[in-house]
């Protein structure tokens, strides 16, 4: 599959498992392999979303200065925020769907994520760094929210 969009049931997708150019996407039911690598793919979804990548990440530089591993907006209306886990470029980032996390907790040398409908993901990620990058969503989440608040009442 080449073209695929991103939607609030991707709970997280990587290029670390794939030989060659893919992705492996995992969603709240099912796997599914995307033939451009990760980064590529979340370039692809912010352009469907309204925005390009390179403009999303400067967004969240602008206004939290997270210049590493910087969250990305797919949408703001349906609060579609990723995280990477290194740097997107590399082919062991695996990018997670904030607002599908119901918890997390620190495994001897990983952290185990517990996401939303009861799968669970141990990934080779230091627990604080999930840690950090689910705070710096939190920020992002609370920021969007007040904005579109601020919206709705004009």
């Amino acid at each position: 599959m080449k073209s695929y969009i991103i939607t609030d049931d991707v709970l997280c997708f990587t290029s670390n498992y794939i030989e060659g150019n893919g992705t492996l996407v995992v969603e709240k039911n099912k796997e599914i392999m995307v033939e451009v690598n990760s980064l590529k793919l979340i370039k692809n979804c912010c352009k469907f979303y309204g925005n390009s990548y390179n403009i999303q990440r400067q967004f969240v530089i602008d206004i939290f200065n997270y210049y590493i591993k910087t969250p990305i907006i797919l949408s703001p209306y349906n609060m579609l925020i990723f995280f990477p886990t290194s740097s997107p470029s590399s082919n062991r980032c695996i990018w997670i769907s904030y607002s599908n996390i119901d918890r997390y907790v620190k495994e001897e040398k990983s952290t185990k994520i517990f996401f939303k409908g009861g799968k669970i993901i141990n990934i080779e990620v230091p627990y604080y760094i999930i840690d950090n990058q689910i705070t710096k969503c939190i920020k992002i989440e609370k920021y969007l929210n007040n904005i579109i608040n601020k919206a709705q009442i004009k």
